[in-house]
């Protein structure tokens, strides 16, 4: 059966090098390097033979598989990638971080709205979250910097494109939401930027959204993609 990906994805503007600033025994950080959830292979993802969760530090993740027939088998939500290469191909290439490779170690998250099930992320016990890594995804980076079919032209000054990070505490949200750009004009983030997350308080759960400048009938027109690593590292 034919295996493809579809990822669709949407963060204000802070640039610093990947610094991971955690004790390596707080097992309480995603940092995405279990063993179980690591890809079988070097240049490829961890996925899942039906929709199902993973686990990494505190936090329990959702991948949705969707098997659509002839048309093939889609993934939405969270996909573990090692991938390094950055290069931009096709359209696949949402599985890759624009800098090639993870903020630290070797396995990062890929993170896609899901449009037939959960893409949020679980926290097994509720806490306060520091933050995260976030980067852009070649396939985004690509449509942003060439344009593309759907997006049209590459962006200008007046464009954008913006991660909005809520968080929820035993069902209910939280007053605080977090905004970061993934892009503000021709500014667009290529390296893994720290994503401060303490305004959003205790939580038991995040849930993301992705906008932007380039939104038609059917929604965001650029790819909705991005990447997280060391999530809950301060």
């Amino acid at each position: 059966m034919k295996k493809s990906f579809l990822f669709v994805a949407a963060l204000a503007l802070t640039f610093a090098a990947c610094q991971p600033n955690y004790d390596v025994e707080d097992k309480t950080v995603a940092t995405f390097e279990e063993a179980a959830i690591t890809p079988d292979k070097p240049e490829s993802v961890f996925l899942l033979s039906k929709t199902g969760t993973f686990t990494s530090g505190n936090f329990t993740f959702t991948q949705d598989v969707a098997d659509y027939g002839d048309a093939g088998v889609y993934y939405f939500g969270n996909i573990v990638s090692n991938k390094t290469d950055n290069t931009y191909k096709d359209d696949f290439d949402g599985t890759k971080s624009v800098s090639g490779g993870a903020c630290d170690g070797k396995n990062y998250l890929v993170w896609s709205p899901s449009y037939t099930g959960d893409d949020g992320i679980k926290l097994n016990k509720a806490a306060k979250v520091p933050g995260m890594y976030v980067n852009n995804c070649t396939y985004a980076y690509a449509s942003m910097t060439k344009g593309d079919l759907f997006a049209g032209e590459p962006f200008d000054d007046t464009d954008w494109f913006l991660l909005t990070v809520y968080g929820s505490l035993n069902g209910k949200a939280v007053n605080a939401s977090v905004e970061f750009y993934l892009a503000k004009g021709k500014n667009i983030v290529t390296n893994w930027t720290y994503v401060d997350l303490s305004p959003l308080g205790e939580i038991d759960a995040l849930s993301f959204v992705l906008t932007g400048s380039r939104t038609g009938d059917f929604g965001l027109n650029t790819p909705a993609y991005f990447c997280i690593d060391n999530l809950g590292s301060k």
